[in-house]
């Protein structure tokens, strides 16, 4: 897995989403597969906008001609008009995250009323062996800080004071799996931009915190909340 290709856990988000042929939807930050899912999800006559921080995703995807999605290359910041939308999925793999706020004004200027809207985001500490092994390793823990993104009782509570209703918080818990304390570090390492030797001083810390050479999984944490305009 890496940071462009699929996450195991956005497929349970856009269960949630609802997608229904026809939608105009939105789509902040995610992989390719999911933005071509999503395209024969809403049909040729439906509508999808993906925007997406990469800009060389951004030219991959322009360039399968989809006849229903326009991409844009745009860091989400939150306080963007995007356009007027049926659904929207904002589901980065890691941070930088905007603010709370700018989260909830990216729900208010892009939905029509009744329109639903699903966060998909990294919870405060999104995956916990890692940023445990990063001190261990010798790191400096701020490395982790793409890792570290927002409580879902903190975003759900910040919607429902912004006026965003039915607001429901959904368990974003999974397991990914990996073959060795390497290959999990290399599952996450493009987020931390870690060297070789990093990497191996990372699959040595977790050897020791995990008592093991042989497969391991390690437990992700999502903030997955869902509201309507």
């Amino acid at each position: 897995m890496s940071a462009t290709g699929p996450s195991p856990w956005v497929h349970a988000a856009i269960g949630l989403l609802d997608v229904r042929r026809n939608d105009r939807l939105c789509v902040c930050d995610v992989d390719l597969g999911t933005v071509r899912d999503l395209a024969t999800r809403v049909g040729r006559d439906g509508e999808l906008l993906a925007v997406l921080r990469s800009a060389e995703q951004a030219r991959e995807l322009a360039a399968l001609d989809l006849p229903q999605v326009t991409v844009l290359a745009h860091p989400v910041l939150g306080g963007e008009r995007f356009g007027t939308f049926d659904a929207l999925l904002f589901a980065p793999r890691c941070g930088p995250l905007p603010t709370v706020g700018a989260l909830v004004d990216l729900a208010r200027a892009n939905l029509r009323p009744g329109g639903r809207i699903v966060f998909d985001v990294p919870g405060s500490r999104m995956v916990p062996d890692l940023l445990a092994a990063l001190p261990e390793a010798g790191l400096d823990p701020e490395r982790g800080a793409p890792w570290c993104g927002i409580a879902d009782d903190t975003l759900a509570e910040a919607l429902r004071n912004g006026g965003l209703r039915n607001v429901n918080s959904v368990l974003g818990a999974h397991l990914v799996h990996a073959a060795c304390a390497a290959d999990l570090v290399a599952q996450f390492a493009v987020e931390l931009a870690l060297g070789d030797d990093e990497l191996r001083q990372m699959a040595h810390a977790l050897v020791r915190q995990k008592g093991t050479t042989e497969a391991i999984d390690a437990l992700v944490h999502r903030t997955r909340v869902l509201a309507l305009r």
